[in-house]
């Protein structure tokens, strides 16, 4: 079963976020910052981390570069909701190394679709 590491420094969020993919079948652990997610990814080596890029305490796209040259084997989604005047967020996320991006607000459906493509389904259910 896939273990998911939500870091998002918005409790709603990262509640949503946890109630859909365990509703899936997926494991979920959460980090309320960037230094939180960093432990917790080399503490838990998830399979994938949905990055809000905007955290406070580490910023998003360093941890994206990081894990890119660290720990390659684990896949980010990159979030975000706060466009920056000027830069594609996202875009550089991507550049930066994440697999996979969503604009704030998303559907859930997208959100799921983006992590089936990422990790596949959960263990023992079919997307």
């Amino acid at each position: 079963m896939s273990l998911i590491l939500i870091a998002d420094d918005d409790e709603q969020v990262c509640g949503r976020l946890r109630a859909v993919l365990e509703a899936e079948g997926y494991r979920v652990i959460e980090a309320a910052d960037g230094r939180q997610a960093l432990v917790t990814i080399q503490r838990e080596s998830p399979d994938l981390v949905i990055l809000d890029v905007y955290l406070p305490l580490r910023d998003g796209l360093e941890i994206i570069l990081q894990l890119h040259q660290q720990q390659p084997s684990v896949k980010v989604f990159a979030i975000s909701g706060q466009p920056v005047q000027g830069y594609d967020i996202l875009r550089i996320a991507t550049i930066f190394g994440a697999q996979a991006t969503l604009a704030k607000p998303f559907s859930i459906e997208r959100l799921l679709l983006g992590v089936r493509e990422l990790v596949g389904p959960a263990q023992g259910l079919c997307a």
